[in-house]
Parts: C-alpha cells; structure tokens; sequence
C-alpha cells in the first residue's frame, strides 16, 4: 500500500508525501472521484478551477479505466480474462494492449519482482477481494506451491485485440501499476485545460505533481513524523512509494505484508520499510517501488546486496534518468536509506539515527 501527505500551501489533504509551493498563486479548489473500487481520487488545482468539461472527461477516463481494469469489477476485461479458461480469447482495447505490454516490460526489467500475475497469490494471503479479514490464516506450504505454480506474466499473451491465457486459474491485477498510469492521465486532461499547478493524487498510492518546490515522505515507522524533504527542481513530476507499513496482517506476533513476492509466494521480509521513486512515468515508477520492496538488503555489506545492484540497474537506464530514488531500510537497530541523491544539496534527512548509503549510477 501506498500512502501520501500532500500540503500546499494553506491547503492539506492527508495522504504520504508533503509538498509545499506556493508559485502559481492564491485561489484554487479540491475535487474527489472515486474508481477501481472506492478508491479515491484527489485532484488539487492552484490558481484556477477545473473546468466542467475537464470533470467530465476526468470521470469518463476513470469509468473506462475501471471497466477495462477492476479485477473486483464483474463484467470489466480484467475480470473476464481471470474468468476465462484456458486458450479463450478475450477481447481487449488498444489502451490495455498498452498498458499490458507497459506490464510485460517492467516484469523483465524488474527480474520478476513486478508481476502482474500475482494475483492468485493476493488471494490466497487475503489481500483481496476484501481487506482485512477477521479470520486471516496463514496458508500453508502446499497452498503456497500450488498458488505459485498458476502465477507467471508469460502465462498470458496480448495480441493487438485479444487476451489470451494458458493456464486454468491464472490471473491478472494491473492495481501495482494503474494508479500510476492513472495520475499521469488526469494531470494531461488538467495541462490541456490550462492548469499549472497543483497535484493529483490516486488512492495514496501514486502522485502526479504539476509544480511545487519540496516533497517530504513521511516516515514508515514514525507516521507522525517525515523522514525527509526533497527539492524539486523541475515540474510535471511523477511520484510513486511502496512499503510494508500500511496493509498487513499479524498473526502469532509475526506481520505479513501485502508485498508478495512472486518468487517465493510468500510476504516480502527484506528489511525495506518503504521505496520512494520520483520522476516522468507513473506506471513505470509504481512497478519499480514495489520491486524495490521485494530485493532483500545486506544491513552489513550494502553493496553486496541484490537492492543495491538493482538500484544501479535502474540508475543506468536510460528510461529512468533524472530519477530520485529513496529507499528506506530498518532492522531493529540497523537502520540506512540508500539514495542516488546528495544529502544537503538535494535533500533533507530528519531522523539522525538513519546513515545515509548513496548511489551512483
């Protein structure tokens, strides 16, 4: 789950990040939707206010999205395809043919991590349909490897009109990348209506910022509390964060996140408390925050470790460049934020007690 604390100016909107500029001037308002089932969609206008018509088209494009892309949706293509048997066709758009290739590329990229595919695996954990459950049991290792053996993206093929699986009981959730997609979306429809500033901000998860001058994250073990500020430098940014804080179960003393990893089928335990990414492409960034909760972290030897080298990957790629990467990590008393970025120069840390391990690319 992804949260965000948004403030500009004098106006607030409890979500996971701060962001403070006041350049486009007074005045402005707050608008709510809702889509992808009940999740809320907040766009802030600065300035100015968001046209009927640009409301309009804000409202068509999520009924569209949720129609093609709610896997809790009954009759949406997502819900057809998980419905379907194996080698039936299921008709799809040029946009999910989009974002289902968009998908396929950040799966390879990410080794794995990023699957849209996992979604048998959330439900086995109780993640889905329904959060939370008063009954949560943790499955057992059978359930586990036989869940395992229905997820994996190449299960699935997505020709220029149609889906296809191969599998009986494979299924499909885009929700670790939609939002992202989403935020970018409405932040075009508010650019070609004139806007200059303000945010977008889907169900905390992913942020599309029009212009400001500083963004805090909050902290993942603190919630009262941010863990630092970042200068921006630019506008028309997107901004995405996982973490292991805000959708969980205990049981038995023991938490088991929301983070699934595809390849052991299990929750993430890899010492990343949240992954913060900031820079031009929602989707990308929201698939990227999660895989970076999912490559576990060497407390001792950072460089040795599998989120330190994939951080390096990212950093040289030419899809990612100008990318601001956070990734905050905490086990017991060890506790370290690996960043691409210089400390002073382009951010503040807040809590002493984190050592700061920078990156190059």
């Amino acid at each position: 789950m992804k949260k965000f604390l948004v403030n500009v100016c004098v106006l607030a909107f409890a979500i996971i990040f701060i962001l403070s500029s006041c350049k486009a001037g007074a005045g402005g308002e707050q608008r709510h939707f809702t889509a992808f089932n009940n999740v809320d969609i907040t766009v802030q206008v600065r300035g100015k206010t968001l046209s009927n018509g640009a409301a309009d088209k804000i409202r068509t494009l999520l009924d569209n999205l949720n129609a093609e892309f709610s896997a809790t949706v009954a009759g949406s293509t997502v819900s057809k395809i998980n419905a379907a048997a194996a080698g039936d066709s299921v008709d799809i758009s040029e946009r999910f043919k989009f974002v289902a290739d968009a998908c396929a590329k950040m799966h390879t990229f990410t080794e794995g991590k990023f699957d849209a595919s996992v979604y048998p695996l959330i439900l086995l954990w109780q993640f889905a349909p329904n959060f939370p459950v008063s009954d949560f049991a943790v499955p057992t290792d059978e359930e586990i490897t036989a869940t395992k053996a229905l997820v994996g993206y190449d299960k699935f093929t997505f020709g220029e009109t149609a889906a296809i699986k191969t599998i009986d009981g494979a299924k499909l959730d885009f929700g670790g990348a939609l939002k992202g997609y989403t935020a970018d979306k409405i932040a075009e429809i508010m650019a070609a209506d004139g806007i200059k500033g303000g945010y977008v901000n889907v169900g905390g998860s992913s942020i599309n910022i029009l212009s400001a001058d500083n963004l805090s994250i909050v902290h993942p073990r603190k919630r009262a509390e941010n863990i630092l500020t970042v200068k921006l430098s630019e506008n028309n940014l997107s901004v995405s964060t996982s973490g292991d804080y805000e959708k969980n179960y205990v049981k038995d003393g023991e938490t088991y996140s929301h983070l699934i990893d595809p390849e052991s089928g299990c929750p993430a335990k890899t010492g990343v408390a949240s992954a913060t990414v900031i820079g031009k492409n929602g989707l990308q960034l929201d698939a990227l925050t999660t895989a970076l909760c999912l490559f576990p972290h060497d407390f001792t030897h950072p460089e040795n470790g599998d989120l330190y080298r994939f951080i390096q990957k990212i950093l040289s790629s030419e899809d990612f460049t100008g990318a601001q990467i956070f990734v905050v990590c905490a086990n017991g008393e060890e506790k370290q934020i690996l960043t691409n970025k210089k400390q002073g120069d382009d951010f503040t840390l807040n809590d002493k007690d984190y050592r700061i391990i920078q990156i190059g690319g």
